[in-house]
């Protein structure tokens, strides 16, 4: 059938159809000449489809159009019908070019012609090629068998030629020889593509006299029509020199907008792709000086092919790379050639996708070779020598170096991710499950089980497993004994163990038992908590020998950052338990005393509001919570010495002071923080508290010295005694005087242990019968209780006797109550001086009342003028404590006693309280002077 026989078979129009109403009068040709004349371009068509008559303004000339079928024209299928509405055809210009058009059955003549008004698309053609003619990139219309119809001025420039030298041209004779089937092959998928919307790239090199061809992509997309029918192929031709690639991987490789390294190395591979064809490309890493590779980044296809674990390379690899010569014509002979044990692993990947050729650029650092890069084609022969050059001149190595920091930074910081995981997981059991997913995506494995170390019961328990299928899986309930299986060797010896091949005699099985699965080797771990193992971790996978040592090292990296991390997590936990139980106000504070935390116990005691005017954006500081003027308190607070069990006075929660035993324990210097703990003393049982009570004896203690100078004072006495021996005294008053010195002696050893003197109620030992009164020269009897002093203390003391006589005064009364009484008031001043040059003034005289003794300090002394604040806790020790203070600082009730019994009267600056001590006010006051006034002897 032909073209024209639709139009032989279908009936005339009759001239009464329901149409006639549009029907016009006239010669077709008449009426073909009004409508030119108005610009309408149109068909006159008879009932045959032979086009009787067109308009003038039609594209195509009169005498090609004029007595042709309308098929032959515009390659119509079927007739023009009144009321198909617009038909979408496609027609050729002279030049051959294919343009679209639309016919539009119109109406009909009286005499049975139909107009048809022709909707042409030259113009949209011509308007699309006045665009092309300013674009900078070579573009061609090419038809379906790869002829030129259409080039810009940039496509002339670029192939050497005039315009109309390439129309009618193949575009695929203006390259190398060997570019024809490429070129060819490329235009015949993009006709083929029944979507229309396919893109093809071809490299291509166009000859350059006296120079090397220049490389070129050739970028080809279908042109379709309205209808979908094919006009042709547009094609466009980019430069793709190696200097411009170069320069755009560099800029690829360092733009941080593009992310990670695997966009990045699908970028780059779509800039070599233009000058090296290739199916398939493998970016890959080696491993134990290149016994080992694992492949990181397939692209664009056949990545379910290759396995995300390390594979072993035949020992001839090595060889290769070292030769440089390191692109493989045709694998199977290569693989003859230099691998004699078949089944390789990598070998087999690249034959399951039926790879024939490759080229590859190794990356060479100080140890050796560490990843390469390699382009396959199935095309035997397809790369050379020109090629890895080609790779070697786009500066790959350091940007492949530069992937491979990226990719260990990424297992760092995979690592990084569990440890952080762990450290702020609120449930550990919760963490273990999803760390085990991801440890098992992370390294491709089939099955990842956690094992807890059951000691108590000693079994082996599963905590959480995750398999790829099934069949892995452990039973959810599954328990082994810690003294079975491989388990249990890696319990006993403490280290990774690895079977490459289960149930294979050759390899060691390390006890490897449980359930049969589907599984050819393992390998277990001891995570460790506190110093011991707490959990293992068994892996396992469907092949043998699938874990080596890369893999091993990188998943000791991660237990090491997961024992890091629980470790961290016990602490936290551990602070947060001691924080939360201890009765002790806990402090963290920063080297320049800024406090940083507080437990629940401190923040009821002292409160954590900033004090002293800081603003609530500021941290409040360890020394706000002093009391104002207490430089004891601050010096402690502020020391930078080891202050241990201190009792200070600081301001509580509600303003008021509190007394509390301070402790300041100081981190490590890097860590810049150091941990204060109070203990509130109101609190505290002391009856159980021992060490507090050795500390608190131990300091009453030091405070004894009247007691233990008195005591030196009587034993130098006892060297007059041999004295009087010699000098006649009878023996048995001499036997008599050193027994009563002897008693007294013992008697002031005794009273100097005051601590227990006051807690014990013995204070009455201090008392002894008063000895008869005798003739007591003043002024030698002080003489004497400053020079049984140290000397450093007697250096600070300055004696004055403005009495006439050199011995001072004389009266009557008990020289060892007077003694003990000044030495009690000078050792209290001699602890009250705060002044390096203060000094104990003693200054003996007469006046009409009697004897009067005045002991002071010089007016360098410098007194607080208010009165210190204390806490006032209900704590019986405390006072007791005070007491013996009092008793051991200066014997206030002994000197008046003695006062009393030698008539005379004592003075104070300031005055002695007529009111009984109450808690306490029983420390003793800072006295500043004491004056004695005794009667002189009579006659």
């Amino acid at each position: 059938m032909t073209e024209m026989e639709p139009y032989r078979d279908a009936p005339a129009l009759p001239r009464d159809a329901a149409l006639r109403e549009f029907s016009l009068f006239g010669e077709p040709a008449e009426v073909a000449r009004v409508l030119s004349q108005v610009g309408v371009p149109c068909l006159v068509l008879a009932a045959t489809g032979e086009i009787v008559a067109a308009s003038s303004v039609l594209p195509l000339a009169r005498d090609a159009l004029v007595g042709r079928h309308v098929s032959q024209v515009y390659g119509l299928a079927k007739p023009l019908r009144m009321g198909d509405g617009a038909v979408d055809v496609v027609y050729r210009r002279p030049g051959g070019a294919r343009v679209p058009a639309q016919l539009i059955p119109l109406c009909t003549l009286d005499s049975g012609e139909l107009i048809v008004l022709v909707n042409d698309g030259s113009p949209f053609r011509d308007a699309e090629a006045h665009r092309f003619e300013r674009t900078p990139y070579a573009v061609f219309r090419l038809d379906i068998q790869g002829v030129i119809r259409f080039a810009n001025p940039e496509a002339a420039r670029t192939l050497g030629l005039p315009r109309d030298a390439l129309c009618g041209t193949r575009l695929a004779a203006h390259f190398r020889p060997s570019d024809g089937g490429p070129v060819q092959r490329a235009i015949l998928r993009c006709i083929e593509d029944t979507e229309g919307d396919a893109m093809v790239a071809v490299t291509i090199a166009i000859p350059v006299p006296d120079d090397a061809d220049r490389q070129f992509e050739l970028v080809m997309t279908p042109d379709p029509a309205p209808n979908g029918q094919l006009l042709g192929v547009i094609a466009v031709i980019q430069s793709r020199t190696l200097e411009s690639a170069r320069d755009e991987i560099r800029r690829i490789a360092l733009d941080p907008a593009i992310g990670g390294w695997r966009a990045k190395l699908d970028r780059i591979l779509e800039q070599i792709r233009r000058l090296i064809p290739f199916e398939h490309a493998v970016f890959g890493i080696y491993g134990n000086d290149v016994s080992l590779f694992r492949a990181i980044a397939v692209r664009p296809e056949g990545v379910e092919l290759w396995p995300a674990r390390w594979m072993d390379l035949p020992p001839t690899i090595r060889a290769f790379l070292d030769s440089g010569r390191t692109w493989v014509d045709e694998i199977g002979a290569f693989v003859r050639e230099n691998m004699p044990e078949p089944g390789n692993e990598v070998v087999r990947c690249y034959q399951d996708l039926g790879i024939e050729a490759s080229v590859t650029l190794p990356v060479t650092r100080a140890d050796g070779y560490s990843s390469a890069l390699s382009l396959c084609s199935r095309q035997p022969g397809a790369y050379g020598e020109r090629h890895l050059e080609m790779l070697r001149t786009l500066d790959l190595e350091p940007v492949l170096m530069r992937f491979e920091k990226e990719r260990d930074d990424e297992r760092a910081e995979f690592a990084d991710s569990l440890r952080r995981k762990v450290m702020a997981a609120a449930s550990l059991r919760h963490a273990a499950d999803e760390i085990i997913v991801q440890l098992s995506q992370h390294f491709s494995w089939e099955h990842v089980a956690l094992y807890r170390v059951n000691r108590q019961d000693n079994r082996f328990e599963v905590v959480t497993q995750h398999s790829l299928a099934p069949a892995y899986a452990l039973p959810a309930d599954y328990k082994q004994p810690t003294d079975k299986g491989m388990l249990g060797a890696t319990l006993a010896q403490g280290c990774l163990l690895a079977v490459d091949d289960i149930g294979n005699p050759i390899y060691a099985q390390h006890g490897y038992g449980g359930p049969k699965r589907p599984l050819r080797s393992a390998m277990t771990v001891p995570i460790h908590l506190n110093g011991r193992i707490r959990w293992l971790l068994d892996v396992e996978s469907s092949v043998s020998h699938a874990f080596k040592g890369p893999d091993i090292d990188d998943l000791m990296q991660i237990i090491a950052s997961l024992e890091e991390g629980l470790a961290q997590h016990l602490l936290s936990q551990t602070k947060q338990s001691l924080m939360a139980e201890t009765e002790q106000a806990v402090v963290f504070v920063g080297r320049e005393g800024a406090v940083i935390e507080m437990n629940r116990v401190a923040t009821d005691m002292l409160g954590a509001e900033p004090r002293r005017g800081r603003s609530q954006t500021e941290s409040p500081s360890i020394t706000d919570y002093a009391i104002a003027g207490d430089e004891a308190t601050l010096g402690v607070l502020t020391s930078s010495f080891t202050v241990k069990r201190e009792r200070i006075e600081l301001l509580d929660s509600t303003g008021q002071p509190r007394s509390v035993l301070a402790t300041r324990t100081d981190l490590d210097p890097s860590l810049d923080m150091s941990i204060w703990f109070f203990t509130d003393i109101a609190d505290l049982g002391w009856a159980r508290d021992l060490r507090y009570l050795r500390e608190t004896v131990a300091e009453v203690a030091r405070q004894t010295r009247t007691s233990l100078s008195l005591a030196c004072s009587l034993t130098s006495q006892t060297v007059l005694l041999h004295d009087d021996a010699r000098q006649g005294t009878p023996a048995d008053v001499v036997a008599a005087q050193a027994q009563d010195l002897s008693q007294r002696i013992v008697a002031e050893i005794g009273k100097a242990d005051i601590t227990f003197e006051r807690l014990a109620g013995a204070s009455e030992s201090r008392r002894r019968t008063r000895a008869t009164h005798g003739d007591v020269e003043l002024g030698a009897r002080l003489q004497e209780v400053v020079t049984a002093l140290p000397a450093r203390d007697q250096r600070r003391i300055a004696l004055t006797n403005h009495s006439p006589s050199r011995d001072g005064p004389t009266v009557s009364g008990d020289s060892q109550a007077l003694s003990a009484a000044f030495r009690s008031m000078i050792d209290y001043l001699l602890r009250c001086r705060n002044a390096d040059d203060a000094r104990v003034t003693i200054d003996l005289d007469t006046g009409p009342d009697g004897c009067e003794i005045r002991f002071g300090l010089s007016e360098e002394q410098m007194w607080e003028s208010d009165p210190p604040v204390h806490a006032v806790p209900d704590d019986a020790l405390l006072n007791a404590e005070r007491a013996a203070h009092d008793g051991a600082s200066i014997a206030i009730t002994q000197i008046q006693e003695t006062v009393i019994d030698h008539g005379g009267a004592l003075v104070t600056d300031p005055p002695l309280s007529d009111a009984p001590p109450q808690a306490y006010e029983s420390v003793t006051p800072p006295w500043r002077a004491f004056t004695l006034i005794l009667p002189l002897r009579a006659g």
